[in-house]
């Protein structure tokens, strides 16, 4: 059935839109909930959404949750003169009243209507960033998974309305950032034309001539499949890429030689240091070893453990460490 206005909008997927809110905003609800652990509202509030998502009518359900769950963020960042756990349990609850109140997206082509839609991936990514000392990559990782989960359905929803005008607070400013990962090409990767030498860090026990291949299970992050091999140019990434990688044993460095063309590593690049000066690549070919290198200084145990526990509050987030 489609809703009147400005143009067709179905309750099919105004739920797609609900899944798709509730996706995003899920992942930073423990920053609430460890925040405030008797306060049901922001929970109360995904489980709304789902339920309209899941195919039950639209009803008050959804309204009244929203507005609870938002009440319920105010009232967090106005909290203890500004508690950035405070303030970081906020966003989080509103991200949830965002997915709540998808429900009622109108099919009006009005910018304001955009909070529908990405309100809650805005306010997660907000949460995040706040809860890892307002580090802006955090929010960037959280905006590129948003991205990344987005459906057809979702995006076909998302061109018929206005694109976000940029604003001054941070969460505008999220939002309009998605807003632009979503309906803009990405951009065309840069020619690599590093002469090397290479090197790639691993557990692994290698011979000269022995191929890398993408493909299997990544010794980082997740562990999930790998697209790509990664390697660098310069001599002191490897080692710690080695010491954080899966597997027993010692950490190992290798020089390399990429069969095919390698390309800028994006969860550096495009997140942490624009214009690639750690010089971190990645491809889809194989890499060949020369040899490995001995006698490099690998980074202290400490050093090691916390980089570990950082990934591991990153994935209680839902944020991937290597994005693949």
């Amino acid at each position: 059935m489609s809703t009147s206005g400005d143009f067709d909008l179905t309750t099919d997927e105004l739920r797609a839109v609900a899944r798709y809110a509730v996706a995003c905003a899920s992942p930073v609800l423990v920053l609430f909930e460890r925040a405030y652990p008797g306060d049901p509202r922001a929970a109360a509030a995904l489980d709304a959404a789902r339920v309209f998502a899941d195919g039950a009518p639209r009803s008050r359900l959804q309204r009244t949750a929203a507005v609870e769950a938002h009440r319920a963020g105010k009232e967090a960042t106005d909290d203890a003169a500004g508690r950035v756990a405070a303030q970081a349990a906020g966003h989080a609850a509103i991200a949830a009243g965002d997915a709540a109140a998808t429900a009622y997206l109108h099919p009006l082509a009005k910018a304001s209507q955009l909070r529908h839609i990405l309100g809650a991936a805005a306010h997660a990514a907000r949460a995040a960033e706040l809860s890892r000392g307002d580090d802006p990559v955090v929010a960037e990782y959280v905006l590129d998974a948003a991205r990344r989960r987005a459906t057809p359905e979702v995006l076909d929803v998302l061109s018929r309305y206005p694109r976000a005008a940029q604003g001054r607070s941070r969460v505008r400013v999220l939002m309009a950032r998605l807003d632009s990962l979503l309906r803009d090409p990405p951009p065309t990767p840069r020619v690599v034309d590093d002469p090397g030498p290479f090197f790639h860090g691993t557990k692994a026990d290698l011979q000269p001539g022995d191929l890398l291949a993408p493909g299997h299970d990544t010794n980082y992050g997740s562990g999930k499949r790998s697209n790509h091999i990664y390697l660098t140019a310069t001599r002191e990434g490897a080692p710690l890429a080695a010491a954080l990688a899966r597997g027993n044993g010692r950490g190992r460095v290798y020089e390399v030689e990429p069969l095919g063309t390698i390309e800028d590593d994006p969860n550096v690049t495009d997140k942490k240091f624009p214009g690639n000066p750690t010089r971190s690549y990645r491809t889809k070919e194989p890499l060949r070893v020369v040899d490995e290198i001995l006698g490099l200084t690998f980074p202290p145990p400490e050093t090691v453990r916390h980089m570990r526990a950082r990934v591991a509050e990153l994935a209680e987030l839902g944020i991937e460490a290597m994005d693949d």
